[in-house]
């Protein structure tokens, strides 16, 4: 007597939960996604700006995001920088971008052969004075 094989499909719940939990734990080459996001220079100027376009207060703008009023007063001066979390609230808040994608720059290695010795080290310290 032979055993009985049966084909059975995978239901399709199962089989979607599969496909995401490989999709998510495939490794990401950061570097490959063109730079890092960085806060922008004028994130400051951004904020006030795009306060002052709805017309609110900083007090209003404060209480939408749940902060204090000193809190946006500094960010707008640049006395503080905001973490990631108020960069979110505030970029979701007033519609804009407060992050800039950087691109990355690279590094001048060393070829083995190049190292620095104590006697390159002492030529510098002559030449510097």
């Amino acid at each position: 007597m032979t055993p009985v094989v049966r084909r059975t499909s995978m239901p399709p719940v199962i089989a979607q939960r599969l496909e995401a939990r490989s999709r998510r734990l495939t490794p990401r080459d950061v570097y490959a996604q063109g730079g890092e996001e960085e806060l922008a220079d004028d994130f400051s100027a951004r904020i006030r700006r795009a306060r002052e376009e709805r017309g609110w207060k900083q007090a209003d703008l404060g209480a939408k995001i749940n902060e204090k009023v000193s809190v946006i007063a500094k960010l707008e001066s640049s006395t503080i920088t905001p973490g990631d979390a108020l960069v979110r609230k505030l970029e979701r808040e007033l519609g804009i971008r407060l992050k800039e994608r950087v691109q990355p720059i690279a590094a001048k290695k060393q070829s083995a052969s190049a190292a620095l010795t104590l006697g390159d080290l002492v030529k510098m310290q002559g030449e510097s004075r």
